[in-house]
């Protein structure tokens, strides 16, 4: 146990130190130095900008319903690290997590500058190359193109619903971003995705027409369509691929927490998220925690008219830099016309919340955060329906 605490400890030290710093070149070193574990894994690779952890989530349990032994690599977590590395539904164990951190960690100590998601993706592939995984779904952590994922193998590569997020990394318009994310695309891999934009379906386009490549466009946005049109492409059995994506659970992710009043968590972060969770689960009554890296005045824009009251909270699982804090964003939040008070911690907001949701005969949500909904997980000690190993 101590040896876990340890390396989780030693990993946050890593995002303090180096941050998110897009490339290659540092975990195409660090691979080389463990071997290069990722060659040889038949990977599905998820890119996109909203729904890419439920779909890798729906992907491996349908891959797995067909009889197959499945890895999954998930990020950010809601409450630790294990959560991250998924063998059949089953999160890595403490133990094996830090066995596998340790001998990243040795190996990265010859490697400049690298960071912690470059640490954690190497320790997937270490990891899943270890127990011989038929698949390996994973997602990018930020774009695509230069994100320490797309050094995969993949068999299938899927993008979700791209919108504006992290413009100050992937670039200011759509187009950039889309080109980003449609960097997972590769030669001779099929391609399946939603209905987009019309500024990122023409970058996705492009650059499957570039390679030549099998597309399998699905109208709509909905992600248990578009992984049952992915897996077309793998010729699994249909009945086989429905009874997986029926039982999958998405932690956080649009999940009703309390039938009455109905509240609802989910980690939407950005606007086009926040749209999402409005239109699906119509609550008037929302907890709002933000790292300041958002754009809060688009995500403002989204909620204006359309939420009675809005509960700031702070992020105490983010660095005090680099979240917003609860009062910044209950006066932007009046700034904007939405009636906002603002609460020290997330026990209180979602108390308060429940109670307007009930007094007002309305849903309520809590939203804008991995922190956010992570740590309602860790207050309220909810099961992430995952299991242990």
């Amino acid at each position: 146990m101590l040896k876990y605490f340890l390396a989780v400890r030693k990993l946050e030290r890593y995002v303090r130190w180096a941050g998110v710093r897009p490339g290659l070149e540092r975990i195409t070193q660090l691979l080389a130095l463990l071997g290069n574990p990722q060659q040889g894994l038949k990977a599905v690779h998820v890119a996109g900008t909203n729904g890419k952890g439920s779909t890798v989530l729906l992907t491996a349990n349908a891959l797995r319903e067909c009889g197959y032994k499945v890895g999954a690599y998930l990020s950010p977590h809601l409450v630790e690290y294990t959560e991250r590395f998924l063998l059949n539904g089953r999160e890595i164990s403490r133990r094996d997590l830090a066995r596998i951190f340790a001998k990243v960690d040795e190996a990265a100590q010859q490697v400049r500058g690298v960071t912690e998601f470059e640490i954690l993706t190497a320790m997937a592939f270490v990891f899943f190359q270890e127990q011989k995984v038929d698949f390996l779904v994973l997602e990018t952590g930020l774009g695509g193109k230069y994100d320490a994922t797309n050094v995969c193998q993949p068999v299938l590569t899927i993008i979700t619903p791209i919108d504006y997020d992290h413009e100050s990394v992937l670039g200011p318009s759509l187009k950039k971003i889309a080109a980003e994310k449609a960097g997972i695309i590769k030669r001779g891999v099929p391609l399946a995705t939603v209905e987009q934009k019309p500024e990122a379906l023409r970058e996705i386009k492009k650059q499957a027409r570039q390679y030549k490549n099998k597309v399998r466009l699905i109208s709509g946005q909905d992600n248990r369509r578009l992984v049952r049109a992915a897996l077309r492409f793998l010729d699994l059995p249909p009945g086989l691929v429905r009874q997986g994506l029926q039982k999958t659970f998405c932690p956080g992710r649009l999940q009703k927490w309390r039938d009455q009043p109905p509240f609802y968590l989910d980690v939407a972060h950005n606007p086009q998220a926040l749209s999402r969770l409005l239109k699906m689960a119509k609550p008037k009554v929302l907890v709002l925690g933000l790292m300041r890296r958002k754009n809060l005045r688009k995500i403002l824009a989204v909620l204006s008219k359309k939420i009675e009251l809005l509960i700031a909270v702070d992020l105490p699982s983010a660095g005090l830099a680099e979240a917003f804090t609860s009062a910044e964003i209950a006066v932007a939040a009046r700034a904007y016309g939405i009636p906002a008070v603002l609460k020290p911690n997330v026990l209180s907001a979602c108390r308060l919340a429940a109670r307007e949701a009930a007094r007002r005969r309305t849903a309520a949500a809590a939203a804008g955060s991995f922190h956010l909904v992570g740590e309602i997980f860790k207050k309220y000690r909810l099961s992430r329906g995952i299991r242990k190993s």
